[in-house]
């Protein structure tokens, strides 16, 4: 072939690649306009949909979603045709056209794929007989299954936009898209397990007993409060029936463990785990829980609970955001009074024998009526959303594959929550030891640090936690014995007796602990797979005490504590703050 004819092909060559470049960018230009309508169609029903959320309106959130979704379904396809991607290699044009079809694509798994189904399947959960139509929650797991994956795809393909040369308006969707898919994404992702496993739970294979643990913060335990009250709930298809409530009272101390008790647990919080039944909820390994739960259950009762779950008053308070308020022993119980009534008033103003009887029958009437169908599904699931960011909600099953999930999610009790918080997460446990009700007093902050100190760059960690008591300085005489405890646990009355542990991550190294500035010798075990420290730090009444857990981190770099606690009645001041070498 001559010079001049590959000349010729190399020009009609060239001349064709610019007419299918030309013709591309031409077909997206056009897809484009069609795609910006939608979208910002769409765009401007995002704040609605959030309120609905907000307002707990199911009907206006399933109207949006209706109007919305053909439209966000428009623009995906619009594009997401390999034309448009093709395109996107185009200096500052594609950047555009990513972000545009990263949007799309997005928007379109949170309206179509999740949003829709689920107002959809929602109202279905009341099966008409003061139950869970167990049938739509398996859809609503299927729907979160699929969510989750388009969910988790869309918000690593958000964070990894280039918005250099993005218009402002695309920019800016993109950033408030990307702040609901970091809200909405890991939500859906920790659901989805759970309600795959939730009609087991509630019965649909057959009936399924629950033995629920209700705690009080007034005299705190790792996981909340001690064991007040228990209550046996049965599950049959969705239907759920209180059949039993009982008392600490009913627990008579015991002369040996019911359950064995790890040698650790025992070294940070003494020999009466297994012996009170009010230590139940003591141990970090919510298994181990569960374990002496069942244990002192059977002490009145002869089979063996399939679940167990531990609240506290809390989450009693938060489910009548859904039930509405109910009334107990002439006394009316709403959101805004239920844990200042349960927790600090009924010491002060019933009887002694009166104030068991009053907070199971609290407990047992806000599960009555939120078992009767009557609670709005959506404001059920936003009540509950705080108290379980909180770990104020623990499970445990017998089933294995159950407790298999249950056991990797933040619902596995402290030490699994504190296992999903990440290798630099630290967890901070009170237990009372005074054997009273003065917790209602104790206010907390909690400040973590760290600092890289050491040539081989593993960082020096501080975890200090600063308690005071806020008891009447004449606490000992204006306080009844039940919330002062009388003295009799080797505390003088109106002061509080505190074990503060700290478990660190798994690899951690110990290095010492300190009252006031003061060192101290203190427990360091392994307790439920974490390096764990204690300190007992008694108060009198007005007294401020600070206690700082030292540790060597496992691991190298810098990176702050993350840290959780024990839930509170009152939540804990936490904060971060830098740490000096020396």
């Amino acid at each position: 072939m001559s010079r001049t004819v590959r000349t010729k092909w190399l020009v009609w060559g060239l001349a064709a690649a610019v007419v299918v470049v030309v013709a591309a960018v031409a077909w997206v230009g056009v897809r484009a306009v069609m795609a910006k309508g939608e979208l910002e169609a769409a765009t401007a029903s995002v704040g609605g949909l959030q309120a609905a959320v907000n307002d707990q309106n199911l009907s206006k959130l399933q109207q949006i979603a209706e109007d919305v979704g053909p439209r966000v379904q428009r623009a995906a396809e619009l594009t997401g045709d390999p034309i448009w991607r093709a395109t996107e290699v185009v200096p500052v044009l594609g950047n555009n056209l990513a972000a545009a079809r990263v949007a799309s694509a997005e928007l379109d798994a949170l309206v179509n794929t999740l949003a829709l189904p689920l107002t959809t399947t929602i109202p279905e959960l009341s099966n008409g007989s003061g139950g869970i139509d167990v049938a739509a929650l398996q859809n609503i797991s299927d729907t979160l299954t699929a969510a989750d994956a388009e969910l988790q795809d869309g918000q690593r393909e958000l964070a990894g936009l280039d918005l250099t040369g993005v218009i402002p308006a695309v920019s800016d969707g993109v950033r408030q898209l990307q702040t609901i898919s970091d809200q909405v994404t890991p939500i859906v992702h920790d659901a989805g397990p759970f309600t795959r496993i939730a009609p087991q739970l509630l019965g649909a294979d057959g009936p399924r007993r629950i033995l629920l643990v209700v705690q009080n913060n007034a005299e705190l335990r790792t996981a909340g409060g001690i064991s007040g009250t228990f209550v046996e709930l049965t599950a049959d298809k969705g239907k759920i029936a209180l059949t039993r409530v009982a008392s600490d009272a009913e627990f008579p101390t015991q002369t040996k463990p019911v359950a064995d008790v790890p040698a650790s647990t025992s070294q940070l919080y003494g020999d009466a785990v297994g012996l009170h039944v009010q230590n139940t909820t003591m141990p970090a390994a919510f298994t181990l829980s569960a374990e002496l739960a069942t244990s002192w259950w059977k002490t009145i009762d002869d089979d063996d609970p399939d679940v167990v779950m531990s609240i506290d008053p809390v989450v009693l308070a938060s489910l009548l955001n859904a039930t509405g308020p109910v009334k107990v022993a002439g006394i009316t119980l709403n959101v805004d009074n239920a844990v200042r009534q349960l927790l600090v008033n009924s010491y002060l103003e019933l009887d002694e024998k009166d104030q068991d009887p009053f907070f199971a029958a609290a407990a047992a009437a806000v599960f009555n009526h939120l078992t009767d169908g009557s609670a709005d599904p959506l404001a059920l699931v936003q009540a509950l959303q705080q108290p379980l960011a909180d770990g104020r909600i623990s499970m445990w099953s017998a089933h294995p594959n159950e407790q298999k999930v249950l056991g990797a999610s933040a619902l596995g009790g402290p030490a699994a929550r504190h296992a999903a918080a990440g290798e630099n997460a630290y967890s901070v446990y009170f237990n009372d030891a005074t054997g009273s009700k003065m917790d209602s007093f104790l206010k907390v902050k909690i400040t973590g640090g760290s600092a890289t100190c050491k040539a081989d760059d593993r960082r020096d960690v501080a975890i200090t936690v600063t308690v005071r008591s806020d008891a009447p300085k004449d606490a000992a005489t204006s306080l009844p014995g039940v919330v002062t405890g009388w003295g009799l646990s080797g505390t003088p009355a109106g002061d509080i007796r505190t074990v503060v542990s700290v478990a660190a991550p798994p690899g951690t190294f110990f290095a010492g602990v300190s009252v006031d500035d003061k060192l101290t010798t203190s427990p360091d075990v392994s307790d439920a797979g974490f390096p764990t420290s204690a300190a007992t730090v008694l108060l009198r009444p007005g007294q401020e005490k600070t206690i700082e857990f030292r540790f060597l981190s496992a691991g190298k770099g810098d990176a702050d504590p993350v840290i959780l606690h024990t839930p509170m009645m009152v939540d804990p001041e936490v904060t971060s703050a830098s740490l000096a070498c020396g």
